[in-house]
C-alpha cells in the first residue's frame, strides 16, 4: 500500500507571517521630532483660544469673548473709571510674582499684590528665556513682552480646572487664569497660572480690553520637567 505524502501546512505558516507583520506595524516608532511636537502644541493652543485646529479667519480668532456671568462680585464700584492699568508678571523663580497697577480716582484703595504664579515650562529642549523663542507659537513658553488684554472666558477649553481666564495672546491660547496646581517652578503650557482664585477673578473683572497691559519680564529658569 503506497505511503501517503506528508501534507505541508501552508496556512499556518502564512498566518504566522501575517501575524509577525502586524506586530511590526504595531511596534512603537521613533520619537516625535521637535517639528511634530510644535505642531501638536499649536493644535492645543488653537483649542484653548476658542477655535478649532482647522483654518479660521484672523478676525474671528482675535475677537474677544465677552463675560457671560450675570454678576461681578469683585468688580470695584468705580469701574471702568478705576481699572487695572498694568499686570506685571515676573518669570523669576520660585514665586513668579504678579503685581497690579491701577488707574483712576479709587486706584489707591485696590489690591496690588504681589501674588504667586507659575509660567510656561516650554517644550523639552527649548529655552523660554530667549524672547524670540518664548513668543513662538507651539513653544509652550509664556511670551516675554507687553501685550494688551484681548478678552475673557469662564474657563479654558482644554482644561476645566483653568478658570477666570483673561486673554493677552489669544491667537496662541495664552492667558492669565486660576489653576489649582501652582508649583515653585515653570509648569504650565504657556499660560500664567495664578495660585489664588480670588486674584484671577479680580483681574478678570477689573481689566479693560485694549486698555489693560500685561507685561511679562524677568529670568525664566528651565524646570526639572518640560513638556514633550
Amino acid at each position: 500500500m503506497p505511503k501517503k505524502k506528508k501534507q505541508i501546512k501552508r496556512g499556518r505558516s502564512a498566518k504566522s507571517v501575517v501575524s509577525r507583520k502586524a506586530k511590526r506595524r504595531k511596534s512603537p516608532g521613533a520619537k516625535a521630532t521637535l517639528k511634530e511636537r510644535i505642531a501638536r502644541a499649536k493644535k492645543l493652543e488653537a483649542l484653548d483660544a476658542g477655535k478649532a485646529p482647522s483654518k479660521v479667519s484672523r478676525k474671528k480668532a482675535l475677537a474677544p469673548q465677552p463675560l457671560t456671568l450675570a454678576s461681578h462680585p469683585l468688580r470695584n464700584d468705580d469701574f471702568p473709571q478705576t481699572y487695572i492699568q498694568e499686570i506685571s508678571v515676573s518669570l523669576d523663580d520660585p514665586d513668579h510674582w504678579l503685581t497690579l497697577t491701577w488707574a483712576g480716582p479709587n486706584s489707591n484703595s485696590q489690591e496690588t499684590g504681589p501674588f504667586r504664579t507659575s509660567p510656561g515650562a516650554g517644550l523639552r529642549g527649548l529655552n523660554c528665556d530667549d524672547e524670540a523663542t518664548s513668543r513662538r507659537s507651539g513653544s509652550k513658553c509664556t511670551p516675554k513682552g507687553t501685550y494688551p488684554v484681548q478678552g475673557f472666558q469662564r474657563r479654558l477649553n482644554s482644561d476645566s480646572r483653568a478658570t477666570y481666564v483673561t486673554w493677552f495672546m489669544q491667537r496662541r491660547g495664552i492667558a492669565l487664569h486660576y489653576f489649582p496646581i501652582v508649583p515653585e517652578y515653570a509648569a504650565s503650557h504657556g499660560c500664567v497660572r495664578i495660585e489664588s482664585k480670588h486674584v484671577a477673578q479680580l483681574i478678570r473683572e477689573n481689566s479693560r480690553v485694549d486698555e489693560t497691559q500685561v507685561v511679562v519680564s524677568g529670568t525664566w529658569t528651565k524646570p526639572r520637567r518640560q513638556w514633550s
